[in-house]
């Protein structure tokens, strides 16, 4: 039986400590090694993110799993990651730490989904210093630029009408308060896509826009603090 193929990250990581096989204990790494080990388990927890969001909401097109890879970068880079690189500054050997264990778990646990999960959260605990994974899950899911990739894969798999797409990527490009999928998810959860149509055709989703804007705006403010932490 073959072993499981490794995640790409995973794969440099075992790769690059490969080198320290006969080492007893922990090596001193120098900061080529040790900044190339910080970004691999950075990629590979981006990654185990966008895998677990893709996983949830159906996203199957490479060109939006691409743009969520940018988008959780960009929120993840000052806030969440800086905390680690601070930690890998003072202690550049905990990237051997956090290599190794991820190297050996994939090896034997890369398709069982509990395991992994527990890997990553556990991760997260102890280097990236986020107690509750469950708020940053939800602090990633409410972010209007994830929400609209969500959104926007969504439409894609349910909606056949052409001019109907249109008009939606075109309402979600224009988008600036995030409130969209919103307005328009209870309809295609709920499959009513003539309802829709009729809301996009008469204008009418204005009106219901109006009253998601204001119960949102709680929602709203709190991405906007979020952002400028």
């Amino acid at each position: 039986m073959e072993p499981p193929k490794l995640n790409p990250y995973t794969q440099a990581m075992k790769n690059c400590l490969m080198q320290w096989e006969d080492a007893g204990g922990v090596p001193v790494l120098d900061e080529t090694n040790s900044q190339f080990l910080a970004n691999m388990i950075q990629g590979r927890f981006l990654q185990y993110l966008i895998n677990m969001i893709c996983s949830a909401n159906d996203i199957t097109d490479k060109e939006l799993e691409k743009q969520l890879s940018i988008v959780l970068m960009n929120i993840l880079s000052d806030k969440f990651f800086a905390i680690f690189r601070e930690k890998v500054k003072k202690r550049p050997e905990i990237v051997y730490m956090i290599a190794k264990r991820i190297a050996s778990i994939e090896e034997v646990y890369a398709q069982h989904k509990p395991r992994i999960d527990a890997l990553f959260r556990s991760i997260s605990r102890h280097y990236f210093e986020y107690q509750n994974f469950k708020i940053i899950v939800r602090w990633i899911n409410t972010n209007s630029e994830v929400e609209k990739i969500v959104f926007l894969s969504r439409i894609q798999n349910k909606i056949k009408d052409p001019t109907l797409l249109k008009a939606l990527v075109y309402i979600l490009q224009n988008d600036k308060l995030g409130i969209a999928p919103a307005v328009f998810n209870r309809y295609l959860i709920k499959n009513k896509i003539d309802r829709l149509n009729s809301l996009v055709k008469t204008g009418d989703w204005k009106i219901e826009a109006a009253f998601v804007q204001q119960r949102m705006s709680g929602m709203i403010n709190w991405r906007h603090y979020v952002e400028k932490m």
